[in-house]
């Protein structure tokens, strides 16, 4: 195992020669524990104390001197949900959702956006296939509305896997998150073609599977590519409005078509968002999943002026409408 191996390069290095202190050996953190992190490097593995008062993450490059982790390389990328953040550095966010019952659009689309908010690349994909009668079907769907590739597969069919191991690339991080019970644990280990997480039994009644992942882990697989599985979580939530306007990229190009530049799509007149949905050209739950998480992601002032601004908006029109009686 070497640095290179773990996605070490050249403005790494120079982020680490920027700091000063050539008795500072650059290491991986691959695992974050209570009080130590496990880091690894150049014929280095270790589980090490954090000096000082950095808020380490899995992904992070750190600085190692004397036994402890003294310093935080800049990161690139930040995958956060709940306004903390969760892994640092990843290139590629593989966002897992399962067939069947409980396929949810909408949570998938909170997913892609917090992907989005990091800098990261969203890939969605459709695990246990063989729970629906149209997986392709249904990825093509899923693909239309979140604007992302998505890719369908069967872990328990052994068809699919192929062409998602390769998205991954040598000294590429790739991140697996996604709700609990959707497979991820499964996937990760047919990746590295060894049990290493624990899996649990789908429940009968729901088809859906039980939380297995208690913690964040970045592993090397045969080719060098690198993967980290999180832990599942229902429903993470919105630290603020970033990568929005991108996972609904759809709904934005219309509302640039809207009589008003600041048009709330609540009825206004020339709304091209409302025009879209009358014809048909586009769902409402789209525009309702758009507005649900910018409430969650909008601080308190942000809520204040967006009502000022309707409020504002809704005046001039009646006062227009009046003028013209």
């Amino acid at each position: 195992m070497t640095k290179t191996t773990l996605g070490w390069d050249g403005d790494w290095a120079r982020a680490l020669a920027d700091l000063q202190d050539p008795a500072l050996v650059p290491a991986r953190v691959t695992a974050v524990h209570r009080g130590r992190v496990a880091v690894r490097g150049d014929d280095l593995e270790a589980l090490l104390p954090v000096l000082g008062d950095h808020a380490v993450l899995v992904g992070d490059w750190v600085g190692v001197r004397d036994g402890a982790v003294r310093a935080l390389l800049p990161r690139r990328t930040v995958l956060a949900r709940d306004g903390a953040g969760q892994v640092a550095n990843a290139d590629l966010s593989v966002v897992v959702t399962a067939a069947g019952q409980d396929l949810s659009a909408r949570r998938v689309e909170r997913f892609v956006a917090l992907a989005r908010a990091g800098g990261v690349e969203p890939l969605v994909v459709l695990s246990k296939g063989d729970l629906s009668r149209d997986p392709l079907g249904d990825a093509a769907t899923l693909a239309s509305r979140l604007g992302c590739e998505v890719l369908a597969l069967s872990a328990q069919d052994g068809w699919g896997v192929t062409a998602l191991r390769a998205r991954f690339v040598p000294g590429r991080t790739a991140v697996l998150s996604g709700s609990s019970g959707v497979g991820k644990s499964t996937l990760v280990n047919l990746l590295l073609g060894d049990e290493r997480q624990r899996t649990l039994e789908v429940r009968e009644g729901d088809e859906r599977g039980r939380h297995a992942t208690t913690h964040r882990e970045l592993f090397v697989l045969d080719d060098g590519a690198l993967l980290v599985d999180t832990p599942g979580v229902r429903l993470p939530g919105m630290a603020s409005t970033d990568g929005l306007d991108e996972a609904f990229a759809d709904v934005q190009a219309l509302a640039a078509r809207c009589r008003f530049a600041d048009c709330a799509h609540e009825g206004e007149p020339g709304c091209a968002v409302q025009a879209a949905i009358a014809a048909g050209d586009l769902d409402p739950d789209r525009l309702r999943s758009l507005r649900k998480l910018e409430r969650e992601g909008l601080t308190a002032q942000e809520r204040r002026e967006r009502s000022r601004a309707f409020h504002r908006l809704h005046r001039k029109d009646v006062q227009a409408r009046t003028r013209h009686r």
